[in-house]
């Protein structure tokens, strides 16, 4: 992962300019929808930050906990991951997503969360995958990985995350996405974004938004 922060807003699919180096800024009107992902924090907050991450990513494993902690602290923000596991993390990081993406189905929101949690705990990272196994108060050890080595679904689901990140232009974990519910726009940024870079971006977002109303 770059140590370089990129901004990338989009308006409607055009054009991306240079403020300054190593910022870059565009607006995007047609953000991807998250509302068939498990969010952490309101249902019904106007602003959704999906995090593109990797269950095997180091930069990730430090850097969850620490957003969760962020958006637990708001009002009006709900997270969401996008599955993104990396080519170099190999099939630890395939099997994780298909882990918790199960979890998800098997046990809700409250189990897909408290998942991650535990595998961001136990992984060895770099794709040296989990150290035990996960221990969800509401899903069966045996019926999470039967879920994850059978089911078709979850292997396509997460398949399906992958591809679409690498459409967006996604390359590195984590990739954080900022987005308005109310008008669709969004701001992406990649690297750990720390709680005023996150708070600056709302604003933007915002300000954008009353521009379009006026």
């Amino acid at each position: 992962m770059r140590k370089r922060r990129l901004i990338v807003f989009t308006l409607c699919a055009t054009v991306i300019v240079g403020l300054g180096a190593g910022w870059y800024f565009a607006m995007n009107s047609n953000a991807r929808s998250t509302d068939e992902t498990w969010y952490f924090g309101p249902s019904n907050a106007r602003w959704v930050i999906t995090e593109y991450a990797d269950l095997e990513c180091p930069y990730c494993r430090v850097y969850t906990p620490q957003l969760k902690q962020w958006v637990s602290e708001q009002n009006n923000v709900k997270l969401a991951w996008h599955h993104f596991p990396l080519d170099i993390h190999g099939a630890a990081a395939v099997s994780e997503a298909r882990l918790v993406q199960c979890a998800g189905t098997l046990g809700g929101a409250s189990a897909f969360w408290q998942a991650i949690d535990q595998v961001l705990l136990r992984t060895r990272s770099n794709g040296q995958g989990l150290a035990g196994v996960l221990e969800l108060p509401d899903v069966s050890a045996e019926d999470l990985s039967h879920c994850a080595r059978t089911k078709m679904d979850i292997r396509a689901a997460v398949e399906q995350q992958l591809a679409q990140a690498k459409s967006r232009g996604i390359a590195a974990t984590p990739t954080i996405e900022v987005t308005d519910s109310l008008t669709g726009h969004s701001i992406r940024l990649e690297g750990p974004v720390d709680s005023a870079a996150l708070l600056s971006v709302i604003d933007a977002l915002a300000a954008q938004a009353r521009l379009r109303k006026d």
